[in-house]
């Protein structure tokens, strides 16, 4: 048994016969008698409304229809801009939040020797030495870290100085290091 938009036939012949009753679109050109196989929007305004053509006639018919037929360049400018978002109605987002920082999370402060210092006595014997083989009397901030050990670098550099200088090399670059990380804890 065959189904087709609801009607039930029972055989191929049946099928057959209902394709040959069926309605046939013809081709809407003047004077033309073919079938029409291919559709086109009957215009701008309408276009799920269609309008059935043969091949020769469908290529006459989509060279000749423009879909901007009549509009100003200011009206075409404003169509094709819309394309870009669908012709939905967009708006900016403004966001009006403003962070409460209570506990002074994002303040730029100097980080001061005695607030790391209390945390404990291993921490701050081990500060202690590393600020001493830097020649530094207090804790400060990275870049004055930075600063000091460069210069001390160039101070003990074993290219500049025929003495040997590898294990004071190898000291700075330790101390450096663990209050490097001491600092951005």
């Amino acid at each position: 048994m065959l189904k087709n938009k609801n009607i039930y036939l029972r055989s191929y012949n049946e099928a057959h016969e209902y394709e040959q009753l069926r309605l046939t679109k013809y081709c809407e050109w003047p004077g033309c008698e073919k079938k029409g196989e291919y559709r086109a929007p009957t215009s701008r305004e309408k276009l799920r409304t269609f309008k059935f053509f043969c091949l020769k006639h469908i290529k006459e018919y989509n060279k000749a229809w423009d879909y901007f037929k009549g509009r100003s360049i200011e009206q075409i400018y404003s169509e094709v801009s819309n394309d870009a978002y669908w012709h939905r109605k967009t708006k900016k987002k403004i966001n009006n939040f403003i962070i409460e920082d209570e506990l002074s999370f994002f303040d730029k402060k100097e980080h001061s020797f005695g607030s790391y210092l209390n945390q404990s006595k291993v921490t701050e014997k081990n500060v202690r030495s590393c600020l001493r083989i830097l020649n530094l009397e207090e804790l400060c901030n990275i870049n004055q870290l930075k600063k000091q050990y460069k210069k001390m670098v160039k101070k003990f550099h074993p290219d500049l100085n025929q003495s040997g200088c590898k294990e004071k090399i190898i000291k700075l670059n330790n101390a450096y290091s663990s209050l490097l990380n001491f600092l951005k804890k």
